[in-house]
């Protein structure tokens, strides 16, 4: 074959393998819904369904200069202000911004999923206007989590049907394993079957360690790094250092589940701009009124509100912070002294009523008959210890007698020799 029959080969192989390389790298943010109609204020972008209830604006933009714009979805089929409000990706209700070419993610109001709404459009208020829509087809099969077969296998290995959250999250219910291999693993990879090349999955701790025990327990994997559930054709337990399956599932092709968080560029831990940390101490706050500490009511005991009860004599003048503002600090001084006194004086007058406590008489345990108590259990350990010394002699000499009743009859062997 020449080298000019070889060329058109050559090229058109690069070509098939740089198409599949670019199907195989690009992102995924949903089941594509259509493109915003551009109609004003620059608005712009792509409309994908992440699942039933939530939408991803792919490189959105507007340009922030219409008066009061919201995000804006309708069960009926044209854009108008019979619609409701969606909240902005900050979970903020407020005129949305100006975006330029963003990836914006929105949240359906609770009860509406896109099997309610026909349209979603961005809308102005004050001049009931639509900036751009984007329409909702009928019967719209948006992206769900989807079940898969059980795992079942060697060294006891069972579960429940898998389920495939998202693009990168497996539930595994009811996962039961012995335990007593090796060098098992969490495995997945590319073909109907498990093999050496394939890649570790972390356990649901995020390590890469041999696998523990399961009885009957719920696990959640993430696949690692950027794979999806796209990328890989099997599922399963492999002992890594024996090469040996001890189970697996198959992955569908033409999976329509939902985009992680992690491929929308969401954070699950991040916070909306309008976030308030007060709001997540546990402990009761000052309550504010115009950025003032709000007032309290202090409730005193009853010995408190009994000395405030008294009615106070004609020396006893409090004043307010008024008042002390027109004392010298000679005056203040002498009226602090004299409320110092003059409590002090009602303390010594029995001003609280309260009755005399009577002291508790405590009675220590008698030390004499403790210790006569004491005696007694040692006379007894002495009594005790001497009869078992008695007893152990008189064993002793019972032996040495019987050594010398050795002749029949019971007579003494050693009798003739006498």
């Amino acid at each position: 074959m020449t080298t000019a029959t070889m060329r058109p080969i050559v090229v058109a192989f690069v070509i098939i393998c740089w198409i599949a390389g670019a199907v195989y790298g690009a992102p995924y943010y949903g089941k594509f819904l259509g493109k915003l109609s551009e109609l004003h204020h620059g608005v712009s972008g792509e409309v994908y369904a992440v699942d039933g209830r939530t939408l991803y604006l792919k490189d959105f933009t507007y340009d922030g200069q219409g008066p009061a714009a919201y995000f804006y979805a309708s069960t009926g089929r044209t854009a108008d202000r019979s619609g409701f409000r969606l909240k902005d990706e900050n979970g903020s209700p407020e005129v949305i911004r100006k975006y330029r070419k963003e990836g914006v993610t929105l949240t359906l109001p609770e009860g509406k999923t896109l099997n309610n709404i026909k349209i979603f459009y961005v809308w102005c208020e004050e001049f009931e206007v639509n900036f751009g829509d984007v329409k909702i087809p009928r019967n719209f099969d948006y992206p769900r989590p989807q079940k898969i077969d059980a795992l079942k296998g060697v060294h006891g290995i069972s579960s429940d049907p898998i389920v495939l959250v998202d693009a990168q999250t497996l539930l595994v219910p009811n996962l039961s394993y012995d335990g007593e291999a090796p060098d098992a693993k969490f495995w997945v990879g590319r073909g109907a079957k498990p093999s050496p090349q394939g890649i570790r999955v972390p356990d649901e701790n995020g390590k890469e360690v041999p696998l523990r025990r399961y009885d009957h327990k719920t696990v959640v994997l993430t696949l690692p790094g950027d794979l999806t559930v796209f990328d890989i054709g099997h599922f399963g337990i492999w002992c890594e250092a024996f090469t040996v399956d001890f189970g697996h599932v198959q992955i569908p092709s033409n999976l329509n589940v939902p985009p992680s968080l992690k491929m929308l560029g969401v954070s699950p831990q991040k916070r909306p701009r309008n976030f308030d940390i007060s709001r997540e101490v546990s402990r009761p706050r000052v309550p504010l009124v115009g950025g003032q500490l709000e007032a309290t009511t202090f409730r005193p005991n009853r010995q408190f509100h009994n000395f405030f009860q008294q009615q106070p004599s004609q020396n006893f003048l409090p004043f307010t912070i008024q008042q002390q503002q027109l004392l010298t600090p000679q005056q203040i001084f002498a009226q602090q002294q004299l409320r110092q006194q003059q409590a002090q004086q009602r303390i010594d007058q029995n001003v609280y009523q309260t009755q005399q406590r009577q002291a508790i008489p405590y009675t220590p345990l008698n030390l004499q008959q403790r210790q006569y108590q004491e005696q007694l259990a040692y006379n007894q350990f002495l009594q005790n210890r001497r009869l078992l010394e008695e007893q152990q002699i008189k064993a002793q000499l019972n032996r040495q007698h019987n050594r010398f009743d050795l002749a029949p009859g019971g007579q003494n062997a050693y009798a003739s020799f006498g």
